[in-house]
């Protein structure tokens, strides 16, 4: 059985620290990660915070690919990979 590929935007390296907030019952919560892919579409990136499918991430400093500039992100998928060591893979927020 051959995997077939789902993405409708081309994923390619992208290692750089990503500080974003989270507001979740009326608190902001401060935090950082490090992207490990990017694409037009999204982000993908190593958090130490477990994250939930929907949460939506505010990016401190906006993050440009090609002609797109994000602002924010919504949780797509989580995984954990070790204690502490999460794996995401996030939508940006149009």
């Amino acid at each position: 059985m051959s995997f077939v590929e789902r993405r409708r935007y081309e994923r390619r390296p992208f290692d750089k620290p990503i500080i974003f907030h989270l507001k979740a019952l009326d608190t902001k919560i401060n935090r950082a990660g490090v992207s490990v892919d990017i694409s037009k579409g999204g982000l993908g990136m190593i958090a130490d915070f477990p994250l939930s499918i929907g949460d939506i991430l505010y990016f401190e400093d906006e993050i440009k690919v090609d002609d797109l500039v994000a602002k924010s992100a919504t949780v797509k998928w989580a995984s954990q990979l070790q204690r502490h060591i999460y794996r995401l893979g996030m939508e940006f927020r149009r």
